[in-house]
């Protein structure tokens, strides 16, 4: 049963407090986890909703010599907005926008000597960031030598940088491919570097996949696939985007357990500082993360309603107290009677709570928690 459903938590809370927001300096070791000043390789300046502990405002990442890495913009966690990475040298290395930790629109991608070499398009579309089939065009490209290669979304295009394939995903593989009026066309080939070695090949005819064939990785024929397989733009940004957001710790330096205090002595704990919190919305204690993980362990899907394929999200408040307790649980918007039980229960299992906080007061106050019953076929 496990395979063909997912559950969705989404947190909405409902309350008159402000946002607690603070500038936060953060070190982070070679892996971008967070660690101590001795041992770290960059540090960031940035911006949290302690009420959330979420990234939300300007972000700057930095080496541990000062020279600005990356300048970007976060809203609740996510990277939304106009971003700019730079080389050790100072120059732009791309630039473009992020919508909810996605690429979209247009980005521009430079040499390390400043000259450009490529704009690429990507589409908003409702599609998995990591997906092989992302789609994108190319609009210009220009070799290191400066050759324009392609130009108006016609010409050949070349990415020298990835590390992905079926059998060989380590080693940097270089992608040849054309455009012809900003659609993939004709052969594209994945060569690995070191031996010049084929990996995948895949065909198109003005934009339609019409297949692929592998290549194993002695460079030997292996057999054909019915789909695209090679991501061809990965976002070399997005380990460090996603470490980040998820406040990853080296735990050499702090321990696992750090995670699961307040938000205050994370951030004390983590910078040396202290950060009072004068106003918050009622939450999970450990944050929402670690609220999500919970009700993904222990909902169960109603057996009746998995059956008959019912779906839908349903609206369960919570009302806690000023000294953090829950003083009642109930259902504000349901679907059926088996997931608004289910809902309600699993909300009932969760006993850690903190309440809002009003210019330093804690005060009673409702969250909202919306939890989506979603089959997969």
């Amino acid at each position: 049963m496990d395979k063909k459903l997912i559950f969705i938590f989404c947190l909405l809370f409902f309350s008159t407090c402000l946002k607690s927001q603070e500038k936060i300096k953060l070190f982070y070791n070679s892996d971008w986890k967070i660690t101590n000043a001795d041992k770290a390789v960059y540090y960031r300046d940035s911006e949290y909703d302690l009420n959330s502990f979420k990234l939300n405002g300007k972000v700057y990442d930095y080496s541990l010599s000062g020279s600005l890495l990356m300048e970007g913009n976060y809203l609740n966690g996510k990277s939304n907005g106009n971003f700019t990475f730079y080389y050790s040298n100072g120059k732009v290395r791309n630039k473009g926008q992020y919508e909810k930790g996605r690429r979209v629109g247009e980005w521009e991608y430079y040499y390390n000597n400043g000259q450009l070499k490529q704009v690429i398009l990507f589409k908003s579309k409702d599609i998995n960031k990591f997906s092989v089939h992302e789609y994108f065009s190319v609009h210009e490209y220009y070799n290191s030598e400066g050759n324009q290669l392609l130009k108006n979304g016609t010409g050949t295009w070349i990415n020298d940088s990835i590390q992905a394939g079926i059998f060989d995903t380590k080693s940097l593989k270089t992608l040849i491919g054309q455009f012809r009026d900003s659609l993939k066309h004709g052969e594209w080939k994945l060569i690995r570097v070191s031996d010049n070695k084929l990996m995948h090949c895949e065909h198109f005819i003005k934009g339609e996949f019409k297949g692929a064939e592998i290549y194993d990785g002695q460079g030997n024929y292996y057999g054909t696939t019915p789909s695209e397989i090679i991501h061809k733009i990965p976002d070399e940004n997005i380990i460090k985007l996603a470490c980040t957001e998820k406040f990853e710790l080296d735990t050499t330096v702090f321990p696992k357990a750090l995670l699961f205090s307040d938000v205050e002595t994370i951030f004390k704990t983590v910078t040396g500082k202290e950060y009072k919190i004068q106003n918050r919305k009622a939450g999970y204690i450990y944050g929402d993360y670690s609220l999500l993980e919970f009700l993904a362990t222990n909902i169960r899907y109603p057996v009746n309603a998995f059956e008959k394929k019912i779906t839908g999200k349903v609206y369960v408040g919570v009302v806690i107290d000023s000294l953090g307790n829950v003083k009642d649980v109930k259902l504000v918007k349901g679907v059926h009677k088996d997931l608004d039980t289910e809902a309600q229960r699993i909300v009932k299992l969760v006993d850690k709570w903190m309440p809002a906080l009003s210019d330093g007061k804690a005060v009673e106050s409702m969250i909202t928690i919306p939890v989506n019953f979603q089959l997969l076929e």
